[in-house]
């Protein structure tokens, strides 16, 4: 009898989990252009945040399908992209402090979500790759910008 009413309580709360409504995918999440992330990363390391307060973090955290994340994933690459050849051409300490901002952000989300967001956050943070080793206001920028956008990406 006990084995059955464990049974029940624990389907019970498997299944009411499995129905509970995730919050949605924001739509800055989607709506947000290069152009617009990197506004947004203009702030670092202060407050960044898509349009309607939205941060990184919580496009990563909500994505929930293949589509939403490729739409998503392309951007932010892109733009991670922009900002590591920036850093390492131009020497420019604040395209690696948005850069770092932003990988921190990604991964931050990343480590919320349901696993899917996981290789972006790593293709994000090996575009940083090799940064430590140039100029050390540059490396010094990088950790800035990772350690804001742990706190608050």
């Amino acid at each position: 009898m006990r084995c059955r009413a464990a049974l029940a309580v624990s389907l019970a709360l498997a299944f009411g989990a499995c129905t509970k409504d995730a919050p949605p995918l924001p739509d800055a999440c989607l709506d947000t252009d290069r152009a617009g992330y990197e506004h947004a990363l203009a702030s670092a390391p202060g407050a960044v945040a898509l349009p309607g307060g939205t941060l990184i973090s919580t496009c990563l955290q909500r994505v929930r399908t293949d589509a939403e994340l490729q739409n998503i994933g392309a951007v932010v690459h892109a733009v991670a992209e922009d900002y590591a050849t920036r850093a390492r051409e131009s020497s420019d300490p604040q395209a690696a402090l948005r850069l770092g901002f932003l990988s921190a952000a990604v991964s931050r989300g990343a480590g919320h979500s349901n696993g899917i967001a996981s290789e972006l956050a790593r293709r994000v943070e090996t575009a940083g790759i090799g940064l430590r080793d140039g100029s050390s206001a540059v490396a010094g920028a990088l950790d800035r910008g990772l350690a804001a956008g742990a706190a608050r990406g």
